[in-house]
């Protein structure tokens, strides 16, 4: 792989080029991660319980999911209601560390204790504050990709 700079003083903005003889994993991968460089995470969310708002930051979270219609959030101190849509808080997270194991949940891979294989055909996620979750089955393949099992 060749990298280099080019530097002009009549640049706009960055311009990021890749150039190769084919589509290839490598070339796919070096796209998101440049895309996902640029792309700015959300570093706190104003969550709600009862009639109080809280500022949280992102990397307190343990898992986002849905309940009620509505989409919570759950840390140490507590499940808080924010007025996003999964959809919405997957798009802006960071990648690396939130990973989608459902229609209706997102989990945070900092805060995972350890993962159960043990029951055949479903995934155990526990976590750091001993609360646990298991992973649609849909979602298995992409998890068990995402975490190297």
């Amino acid at each position: 792989m060749k990298v280099g700079i080019t530097l002009s003083h009549s640049a706009k903005e960055i311009e990021v080029l890749i150039t190769a003889q084919e589509q290839s994993g490598t070339v796919n991968a070096l796209y998101e991660h440049i895309v996902d460089f640029d792309r700015k995470s959300l570093e706190t969310l104003t969550a709600y319980k009862d009639d109080i708002a809280k500022i949280v930051y992102v990397t307190d979270i343990f898992r986002i999911y849905t309940g009620n219609q509505k989409v919570y959030i759950q840390t140490l101190q507590g499940e808080y209601a924010v007025r996003y849509r999964l959809y919405e808080l997957e798009e802006a997270l960071d990648k690396k560390q939130f990973l989608r194991i459902s229609n209706s949940e997102i989990v945070n891979v900092k805060k995972i204790r350890d993962i159960d294989l043990s029951i055949i055909g479903r995934i155990c996620i526990r976590f750091l504050n001993d609360t646990q979750t298991y992973v649609s089955r849909r979602y298995i393949p992409k998890i068990k990709k995402s975490l190297g099992i």
